[in-house]
């Protein structure tokens, strides 16, 4: 089996890819990396390698992916001028360590996306093709695990207060993290560069959204549709910046544009099982946030890094 580093050891999909990993391949050919391995002191305690790797000091970078056969590059969060700064740093020292096959986690939304963190991601891809002999770029869909930082916003009463959006094939975070350390450590890594899309087994708007969260909490849900507007002032209420409400906005543009709506069959075929389904996590997500342990102030101030 060959030898794996994944980056973004201390953030929530590259956490959730190791711990995939650490079930099907051995510990001793994993290895992560953070720019602070103290916040990955948890995969150290396991006794995986953690090495210190950050994107902003090209020079801590050969180091860190020396030796890796097959390296996962995380996407960054930042605006998308230092998020393409920062993959370029990668991409560069993934060469220079003679990394085998890069692997990168984008987006599904394409050239003339109304979601404005796309820029970032689509010429990342194109830095990728043009820096690595061979790379594997997985088009994520979007994660159920963000609809608590939708309902704290939009929810209030009986009433899920949201723009106008479209059906959307939400994917659970488990299912992402397990296909893609499935094909990290599969025993043949593609001989030529390959784009995978990873989503739900599903295609649901927020009014099928609200349907399910009202059968959860036993109650009618409305899903009232507001003006974009109306949903920056709700965000940036919540004490966040006018520049991350603007991202969030341009997300409900995107889904309304349909760009989101594709089920592909890829991850299912990959981890060899039925995939949840938002009426699976949507229930267990309203629990923890009923119960406070949605961490829903952290997840906001993670997403919000993504305009700071």
């Amino acid at each position: 089996m060959p030898r794996i580093i994944v980056t973004g050891a201390a953030g929530r999909l590259g956490s959730a890819v190791i711990g995939q990993l650490l079930r099907i391949a051995p510990q001793s050919l994993v290895a992560v990396t953070t720019r602070d391995p103290q916040a990955a002191r948890s995969w150290s305690d396991e006794r995986v390698e953690v090495r210190r790797g950050d994107f902003d000091h090209p020079s801590t970078l050969p180091d860190a992916f020396r030796g890796a056969e097959r390296l996962l590059i995380i996407s960054t969060s930042a605006d998308n001028a230092t998020r393409i700064r920062q993959h370029r740093n990668a991409f560069e020292a993934a060469r220079e360590a003679g990394v085998g096959h890069v692997y990168y986690t984008s987006v599904m939304q394409r050239e003339g996306s109304p979601f404005l963190a796309a820029k970032g991601h689509l010429q990342s891809e194109v830095d990728l093709g043009q820096a690595a002999a061979r790379s594997t770029v997985f088009r994520n869909g979007q994660y159920m695990e963000n609809f608590p930082l939708f309902l704290r916003v939009g929810l209030e009463g009986d009433t899920i207060n949201l723009p106008a959006d479209g059906p959307t094939s939400w994917v659970a975070l488990h299912d992402l993290a397990e296909g893609i350390a499935h094909v990290l450590a599969g025993e043949e890594a593609a001989q030529d560069s390959q784009i995978l899309t990873l989503t739900g087994p599903e295609a649901v708007d927020f009014t099928d959204i609200a349907r399910i969260a009202g059968k959860a909490l036993g109650r009618h849900i409305e899903r009232k549709v507001i003006s974009p507007e109306a949903f920056v002032e709700r965000v940036t209420r919540q004490g966040l910046s006018h520049g991350f409400a603007q991202v969030l906005e341009s997300g409900f543009r995107s889904r309304a544009s349909g760009e989101l709506s594709t089920v592909d069959p890829a991850l299912q075929q990959i981890v060899g099982r039925r995939l949840r389904r938002v009426e699976d996590e949507l229930p267990l997500l309203l629990e923890k946030m009923t119960e406070g342990n949605d961490r829903w102030a952290e997840r906001f101030r993670e997403a919000e890094r993504v305009t700071s």
